[in-house]
Formats: structure tokens, sequence, C-alpha cells
């Protein structure tokens, strides 16, 4: 399992260098294209995290008694992967400033958000809260919920480091435009 999980870490650290590299690459040459490639790697990765997450939370939030409640779930699940893409479009960085993309960020704090949300709606609809399902040793569910308090905290450990990134870029930015300035003055 923590194969599986280092592997996708290194598939989407690799993803988020490789799109940040070309971005600065277009910012060059000024395609706009990027934008939307940014925000479909953003998606594939905080995104499918996000629906994930939502899933969970609508299977506690949804009626038992809905009818085709499993189609419910399913579309909570491509109604929220959606947004996560529409948010990343919308707030992702432009292609001039070649800077990371607050997306990124915002999409941390929200799925930290759900994950915690999950555990805390299972809690208040079925009684099991992580200290009894730990003392019971009923750990499927108590595995569930460290999972996800899990990444709740590597998500707002993320989005802080994301924070001091697009700080220190920005930084950089301002400074290039300062030296442009002072070149053409």
């Amino acid at each position: 399992m923590l194969g599986g999980l280092a592997g996708c870490v290194c598939i989407a650290t690799g993803l988020v260098f490789f799109v940040e590299k070309r971005k600065r690459q277009h910012a060059r040459t000024g395609s706009g294209g990027i934008r939307w490639v940014d925000a479909l790697a953003t998606t594939a990765i905080t995104g499918t995290l996000i629906a994930t997450a939502a899933i969970l939370v609508a299977n506690r939030v949804l009626p038992e008694d809905l009818p085709r409640r499993g189609d419910w779930e399913e579309r909570v699940f491509w109604f929220a992967w959606l947004a996560a893409l529409l948010h990343a479009a919308w707030r992702g960085a432009p292609v001039a400033q070649a800077r990371l993309s607050p997306a990124w960020r915002e999409q941390c704090w929200a799925l930290a958000a759900l994950c915690v949300a999950a555990p805390l709606l299972n809690w208040l609809t079925t009684g099991d809260h992580l200290l009894k399902t730990v003392a019971e040793r009923y750990w499927p569910v108590a595995g569930l919920d460290l999972a996800l308090l899990s990444v709740a905290a590597l998500a707002v450990h993320a989005a802080r480091r994301l924070r001091r990134a697009e700080r220190g870029s920005v930084a950089a930015a301002r400074a290039q435009d300062d030296t442009l300035e002072a070149a053409h003055a």
C-alpha cells in the first residue's frame, strides 16, 4: 500500500514539474493553451481527491431511502470533479505571469475540509467516532477515518507550502518587473 501511495506521489510531483516547466516556456511564447493544461493537471490530482472525498460525504448526507442512491453518489463524484476543473480553469495563473496557480492551494484546502467532514458526518449519522471504532477494533471504519484525517493533514501542509511558493513566485515576478523597468528607464 505504501509503495502504491509513494508511486502516486511521484506521478503527481512529476506532473506538477512538467506543467510548470511548460508553463514558463509558453509564457515566453505567449501561447494560451497552457492555462487549460494547468487546469487539467490540477484537476487530475487535487480534483480527483476532492471528488473521492465528496462521494464519502454524499454517502453520509444522502437519505438512505433515496431511489437510485448509488447513482446520486456517482453524480456527486462527477459534479465535484467538474467543479474542481472549472475552479482550476477560473483561478489558474495568467500565462504571461507563469507562476503557480492559486487553484492548487485552494483545492488543497477544499480537500482538507472534505476529509475532516466525512468522519464527522459518519460520527453524527452512525455514532461511530474514531475513539469508539479504535477501542472496539472496528478497523474498516477506524482505518478509513484515520486515512481521511491523514490526508486532511497532508492537504493542509501542502496548502501552506503552496502559499509560501506563491509568495515567492510573486516576489520573483515583481523583482523581474523592477529589473525590466530599470533597464528601460
